[in-house]
């Protein structure tokens, strides 16, 4: 799901941010994830990995971000107080049953299908935004598609393992894919 939101992300014109394009060993992660949310007006949250490790215990990254995300717009300045959030679940109303007190927000339920993920996060930015300049999901999705095909031969060439690309790799690899695409469809 992560590399479908960060392809669609980029296309629609935007630039991700994630705690994992950073490396600071003298920086404290929640320091990190404060300045993110702090510089981010808009957030994408997906809050459905609620599986157990192998003691048997949820991860809780995500949802308590996403209340950070809520703190920072509720209590912070007029800038902090125009946050836009995008929560993804994996089915609609599920989180109901692990945190109930986000009852009332409009979710958006991915079922784990990359093409859902892709549209859901088009749609969310061209309203929450306003920009004009944003394709249409099924373009986005077709590229995309297309895209995916090819990243293992591209990764591969570049010296990366697909199964452990950094973030930054990936984002890398994504913006020359997108202009590169963009690039030759300006071509006569």
């Amino acid at each position: 799901m992560l590399y479908a939101i960060v392809y669609t992300v980029y296309r629609c014109g935007f630039f991700p941010l994630s705690a994992l394009s950073d490396d600071d060993g003298t920086e404290n992660r929640l320091d990190k994830i404060y300045r993110i949310i702090a510089n981010c007006r808009y957030g994408i949250h997906d809050i459905s990995n609620t599986n157990s490790n192998k003691e048997g215990l949820p991860r809780f990254n995500m949802p308590f971000e996403l209340g950070l995300f809520f703190g920072a717009k509720r209590f912070g300045d007029k800038i902090q107080n125009n946050k836009k959030a995008l929560v993804f679940e994996k089915e609609k109303y599920q989180y109901q049953k692990y945190i109930s007190d986000l009852n009332g927000i409009d979710t958006k339920a991915h079922n784990n299908e990359e093409t859902t993920v892709i549209r859901e996060t088009r749609d969310w930015l061209k309203t929450a935004t306003r920009r004009s300049t944003i394709v249409g999901s099924e373009i986005i999705i077709a590229e995309y598609l297309v895209f995916k095909q090819f990243l293992p031969e591209v990764a591969t060439e570049a010296g990366f393992n697909i199964d452990n690309i950094l973030f930054n790799d990936y984002c890398e690899i994504v913006e020359e894919a997108i202009n590169e695409r963009l690039t030759l469809s300006k071509l006569p």
